[in-house]
């Protein structure tokens, strides 16, 4: 067990509390889940004494922000005499529970009470910004376009308008700049591993995101995207580690639990199917997704009016049959000749060649509804509809960018893509419904349970 007795009485004994004092705590409380335990029951002794009027309540307060504790902490913060300590700390407990304009009250009776100003407007505007004030949050940050440029927090809170604003590239530029002032600042390190993992960046995003794991306080969310992109990768190992970790600490999150599970599953289907023949693997060779190999926009868009989306599709067409096709012409067919060659498969391929069965004819396409006032929407993008990580990633592998590329598949499709299942398929049907839109149906085609 780790002892971590006296860093935790010289916490208590500490005439100040800033940033650096607390972080340090934090981590040394929170670094395995035995410290935490200790941590508990030592706050738990100094509770007792500040009740009997022998310690400070604000101490008691900040012991239990660092686990978690927040709506208590801010209780033990009204019983603490005013200051700049008090009203910082705080805000971070509101700021927890969502109340927003309580931690804004708060960070502004800190500046009034000496906290530093630069530093709390920095706060405030990253609150503005998740109250869509981006006036008011872009106000603030340009008032210390100056002093701020030596900060790393000054570069994070302008990734975040940036990116709430959808300038996503901005964003990732100013959080990477935010990380060279300070390697350690795990907001930026989120946020921008956040933006290169919606866009399929995914060694950048793995990169930045293994880095936050190896912190004492790791995000959770950090571990459970970084889960998602291993078993996207094949990684399960260290995907159920992730997901592991997160439950160790809270055993009752919903998503780490569903996610642990299909993470299993996959695990266990791979070592099943290591012992397969030639057939199949030459059949999931075929079932790969065009949207998984880097091509030019002229041959992907093609490809997606042509509705080729796997390998399989591709080698049953004719060089003749893709050059018949509107723009596309001879650069794009040797492209589409080199991506299959590297990959043992040509043009004009068929299944049974490859060692794999012979899939039967498709039948007819799937029926799309759109209801009469809609049509507007099919232009929406998809990443407006604010999934979850993992029906977003398994929509980008499917290279659907829009509610219109959307509605053309039906429930089976999506079920067929790779590490898409029926929660996320019940996630995408409830945001089609909430714009009163719905997937395709097929005929012959039930609804998974």
């Amino acid at each position: 067990m780790t002892d971590i007795t006296t860093d935790v009485t010289a916490f208590f004994d500490a005439h100040e509390v800033n940033t650096d004092t607390f972080d340090r705590l934090a981590d040394l409380a929170l670094e395995s889940f035995d410290a935490r335990g200790r941590f508990r029951e030592l706050l738990d002794e100094y509770r007792a004494r500040v009740e009997k009027g022998e310690g400070e309540a604000i101490k008691l307060a900040l012991g239990l922000l660092v686990l978690g504790r927040n709506r208590d902490a801010l209780d033990w913060f009204d019983k603490t005499p005013d200051g700049k300590q008090r009203r910082y700390f705080a805000a971070r407990a509101a700021l927890a529970l969502g109340r927003h304009d309580q931690a804004l009250d708060e960070l502004k009776a800190a500046a009034a009470k000496g906290w530093d100003p630069l530093d709390v407007d920095l706060q405030m505007a990253a609150i503005l910004l998740r109250k869509r004030d981006f006036s008011g949050a872009e106000a603030l940050i340009a008032k210390h376009g100056q002093a701020g440029r030596d900060r790393a927090t000054w570069y994070f809170a302008q990734g975040l308008l940036h990116e709430f604003k959808d300038d996503w590239s901005a964003a990732a530029d100013h959080y990477e700049k935010a990380l060279t002032l300070d390697p350690d600042h795990a907001g930026a390190m989120f946020r921008c591993a956040y933006v290169y993992d919606v866009h399929g960046i995914d060694r950048q995003a793995i990169e930045l995101y293994e880095r936050l794991a190896l912190k004492p306080r790791a995000h959770v969310n950090a571990l459970i995207n970084l889960a998602v992109i291993y078993e996207d990768i094949g990684r399960f190992d260290e995907a159920i580690n992730c997901l592991q970790r997160v439950l160790k600490a809270y055993p009752n999150h919903t998503r780490a639990r569903l996610f642990l599970k299909d993470a299993e599953s996959c695990r266990q289907m791979v070592l099943i199917e290591a012992g397969d023949q030639r057939g199949d693997s030459a059949n999931r060779l075929l079932e790969t997704a065009i949207s998984e190999f880097e091509l030019s926009v002229r041959a992907r868009n093609c490809l997606k009016k042509m509705n080729i989306r796997t390998l399989g599709d591709l080698v049953r067409l004719s060089e003749p049959e893709l050059l018949s096709f509107k723009n596309f012409g001879e650069t794009s067919l040797n492209e589409i000749k080199a991506l299959l060659s590297k990959r043992g498969l040509r043009l004009g391929q068929k299944p049974e060649e490859l060692g794999a069965p012979v899939e039967p004819e498709p039948g007819a396409p799937p029926a799309v509804i759109v209801p009469p006032g809609r049509e507007a929407l099919l232009s929406k993008p998809v990443s407006e509809l604010e999934l979850s990580v993992r029906a977003r990633r398994c929509l980008q592998r499917l290279n659907v960018s829009t509610l219109g590329d959307l509605i053309q598949l039906s429930e089976g499709d999506l079920l067929a893509a790779r590490n898409f299942g029926v929660t996320s398929l019940n996630e995408v049907k409830a945001r089609l419904v909430e714009n009163g839109l719905q997937l395709a149906t097929r005929e012959g085609e039930s609804t998974p349970a």
